[in-house]
Parts: C-alpha cells; structure tokens; sequence
C-alpha cells in the first residue's frame, strides 16, 4: 500500500548568506576563540576563492593580448617545414626600408599595387623603387573588385607595375568584404570578370597570376573554375585541408616587423609551399617559370 505523504514533517533547509555560501551556526556551548577561528577559515576560503577567479580573469585577459598582438599564434608553421615565407606590404606599413627589411627573417615580399579599376596604392611606387635593391624576391597584387569589369582592373593593375621581369609571378586577391558577401553579386558574373583578369594579365606577362583567397571565396569562386592558376589559401586557424592544392598558404594576420615606415602596423604572413629551389621558378620570365 502506498504511503500517504506526511503534511506535517519538517521541512529543512540550509540557511545561505548574501554570497551564496552556507551559515554554519554555532553551537551556543562553543568557546568564543573557536567561533572566531571558525569565522576566519570561512573567510580565509572566500578570499582565496575569489583571488583565484581575479587569477583566471587576468590570465584569459593576457592571453587575449598576446594573441592580438601576434607573439603567440595557434598554427605557425614550422621554419624546416616551410623555409620561404614573407609578408604582404601596403600603405598602411608605409615605406619600406629595403637595407634593413631584406635583412630580416623573410625571404619574400607581396606589395599591394592597385584595388578595382583606378586605385593605386599610395605607397607602392616607392616601395617598388626601393625593390630594385633587395635581396629579397617581390611581387605585386591587385585587390580584385568583384563588381567591377575584370578586364579594366587587370589594365589599372599593369599600368601601375609596369615590366616585371624579374618579379616573382603576380597575384590577386579576392576576398570580399561584409557588404559585397552579403549582397553578392551574380556568381557567374564575378567568375566571368575574374577570368577576363587572369586572361589579361597572362596575355601581358606570359604568367597565369596567383589567386589569393579566402576560404568562402574559394568555395564560392575559385574552386574548380581556376585550376590553372597556383592558389594562395588563408587559413588562420589551421593547416589547409589536404584536399586543397594550394601554393601559397597565409597563417596569420597579426605578424610585427621592423623597419618599415608605420611599424605598429600587423601584417598578412604567408609561407610557400614547396621549398626554395622551387621558389625560385616563380620569377617572372626566368626559362624554367612556371
């Protein structure tokens, strides 16, 4: 038979304070000393309590600044692995200081040259002068406008970079920004207007340019519409998938430098795949160039 339940037994209850924590009473026999010590061992395990969340507070806030700051990283590749790696420079680095950059720990730079079908980047002339006297190998890329007529960009592009025998092969780079991802245009569309760049540029330098992208942009764009170009892949917080033959690889948006003009500036790094004496066949009307 079931028992019926008893209405009037006592209901417990542990009484809290105001932090949550349980009111142990005391016993009204206890000696004053003990209720003191009691009294201070519950404070003592409040105070530690509280210092170790301060504790994990201050540890996340300086992780979140070394992060940001780009001394740590979550998946910079290993120098044996990847030997030639370098930056992508542009006005916001300002100028470069070609005798001191080309002594740093890099062994490639990109300049950005020109963006749509008019802009040309403030400090690219300059940079490009200075690039003559580098050891280091460079290259220029146009920032593509997935609106815009892709013949007309790639002439704004030549125009501004002018001969580049002896560069490395150019590259452009298609990573749309919130507003165009949001309100894209026609897929098709900006396929047709990307292939009138390569088409055009390839016509002028006997080179199929790099295309650099992100991963939406790749699934969107590039994959399997542009396999006769080398891609060059972001992927921030990983190494690339397998499945994806890519040529280029940037890992970090956060990397400081020296010796360029506005050096509080974080840049784009990118490492190349496939060693230096492969490296070497990117320059630009050399015999064995890709």
């Amino acid at each position: 038979m079931r028992r019926r339940p008893d209405n009037n037994q006592p209901e417990y209850s542990i009484p809290i304070d105001r932090d949550g924590y349980p009111i142990e009473e005391e016993p009204e026999d206890l000696p004053e000393a003990q209720q003191e010590r009691k009294k201070t061992g519950r404070f003592v395990r409040k105070l530690l309590l509280r210092l170790c969340i301060v504790g994990i507070i201050l540890l996340m806030i300086e992780f979140a600044i070394l992060l940001y700051s780009g001394q740590i990283w979550f998946n910079e590749p290993k120098k044996k692995d990847y030997p030639v790696r370098g930056p992508v420079m542009d006005d916001k680095g300002g100028e470069i200081y070609w005798s001191k950059f080309s002594k740093l720990n890099i062994q490639m730079c990109y300049l950005r040259a020109t963006k749509s079908t008019s802009y040309v980047d403030e400090s690219f002339e300059k940079n490009k002068e200075g690039a003559f006297h580098s050891r280091i190998p460079v290259g220029a890329i146009h920032i593509f406008d997935i609106r815009s007529d892709g013949k007309a960009q790639a002439e704004n592009f030549l125009s501004a970079v002018g001969d580049m025998d002896g560069w490395l092969v150019p590259a452009v780079e298609v990573s749309p920004g919130l507003f165009d991802r949001l309100f894209a245009p026609d897929v098709n569309k900006v396929g047709t207007n990307l292939r009138d760049f390569v088409n055009t540029v390839k016509e002028k330098t006997g080179v199929c340019p790099v295309i650099k992208c992100s991963s939406g942009a790749y699934d969107k764009y590039i994959k399997g519409e542009f396999s006769d170009c080398m891609l060059w892949y972001e992927s921030l917080y990983s190494e690339p998938d397998d499945s994806i033959d890519w040529t280029f690889w940037e890992y970090t948006s956060r990397t400081k430098l020296s010796s360029y003009e506005h050096d509080s500036h974080r840049l784009h790094m990118s490492v190349y795949r496939y060693g230096e004496d492969e490296f070497g066949k990117l320059i630009v009307n050399r015999k064995d160039t890709l």
